[in-house]
């Protein structure tokens, strides 16, 4: 009888034990699970990784302390444009509101910009978007004619330091990749659309005013991708001015199939 106790009490220990590792397994396993999905761990397949292509300012970035202390039209043109231009025919200012190209549009014939496109310009808070058109006459390598040529740069208004996530752009793109796999695992990659989520990163690093300004032509990715950005582990660094003061800051993220 006494042996038999015994031996019950050494399986029962042996049960618990092995129990307990297993439990304890899974939570590590949990644990990874959990980190993975705010670090790159692994190198995602370019399929998923093209699902996210940009996080970001709608267009290219221009700091506003340039376009309010050193504004010149060589901030807009490329190296190699300004080493093939001759002469600038004209320099027209156009404001861009809710993605689109407004009415408010100035036009200059000059090499420079014009005391009223320096005023509008000047006018521009952060996340403000704005479209040039740059007319000008170039020449070509190894040619003595000139040619008409033209540039459309697109930029919006950013803050001297950017907001960023706090760990970092790759591991935002993968936190956002892992965490739709599953939704877009049935989904054919031409039926996607282009897609633009925007949102705020306030002065205390918080997101708030996401709105879907385009969808992916699926509700069910729209209002995940929705639900990401608006949990994203972490925490996001807030954007500061010149003088080191925290700002709001608007971004975007695209996702769906490449587009405008």
């Amino acid at each position: 009888m006494k042996k038999s106790i015994i031996i019950t009490c050494i399986v029962i220990a042996a049960i618990s034990f092995f129990g307990f590792n297993y439990l304890s397994q899974n939570k590590s396993d949990e644990k990874a699970l959990n980190i993975a999905s705010i670090e790159v761990t692994t190198e995602a397949k370019k399929s998923d990784a093209d699902f996210i292509y940009g996080i970001g300012p709608r267009f290219g970035p221009i700091k506003k302390e340039i376009i309010h202390n050193d504004l010149s039209i060589t901030h807009f043109l490329d190296d190699m444009q300004q080493d093939r231009i001759t002469s600038i025919e004209s320099i027209e200012l156009i404001v861009i509101e809710n993605d689109v190209e407004s009415n408010k549009r100035i036009k200059a014939k000059s090499s420079e910009f014009n005391e009223a496109q320096i005023n509008l310009l000047k006018s521009f808070n952060y996340s403000d978007g704005f479209k040039l058109r740059i007319d000008y006459k170039e020449k070509h390598f190894g040619s003595t004619e000139l040619f008409d040529a033209y540039s459309t740069p697109h930029h919006t208004v950013v803050p001297e330091t950017q907001a960023e996530y706090i760990y970092g752009k790759s591991a935002l793109i993968n936190f956002f990749v892992e965490n739709t796999k599953a939704a877009t695992a049935q989904i054919p990659e031409d039926k996607l659309k282009p897609a633009k989520l925007y949102f705020t990163v306030t002065k205390k690093g918080s997101i708030e005013n996401v709105n879907l300004d385009r969808s992916s032509g699926f509700p069910e990715i729209d209002d995940l991708m929705t639900l990401l950005i608006s949990e994203t582990p972490g925490g996001w660094i807030p954007a500061s001015n010149a003088k080191g003061d925290n700002v709001d800051q608007e971004l975007v993220v695209s996702f769906g199939l490449m587009g405008c």
